[in-house]
């Protein structure tokens, strides 16, 4: 049995690779100086939705079609390129 790791000890188990160590750090430098407040979650609203209509008694129509999924870097990198934007346009 593998002994627990220490709390204080934050390193990562498996190995980081220089473009994710680099892309953790855009990532960081876009999301500084983001709002919070301006940030919103679709998917707790919907869910919350989704639970309403079903408690009231209402229709909820079937899920949609599952799609394929993202690779993480893919949606790391896709990520950093919104947060970019954002903060572009917010800047503007």
């Amino acid at each position: 049995m593998p002994r627990p790791r220490d709390p204080g000890d934050l390193s990562s188990p498996a190995p980081t690779t220089d473009r994710e160590l680099a892309l953790a750090e855009l990532l960081i430098d876009e999301m500084a100086g983001v709002d919070i407040g301006e940030l919103h979650d679709g998917y707790a609203q919907a869910l919350n939705v989704l639970v309403d209509t079903q408690a009231a008694g209402g229709k909820v129509l079937p899920p949609r079609e599952p799609q394929q999924p993202v690779g993480l870097m893919a949606a790391l990198e896709a990520s950093a390129r919104d947060a970019r934007r954002a903060c572009a346009e917010h800047r503007s």
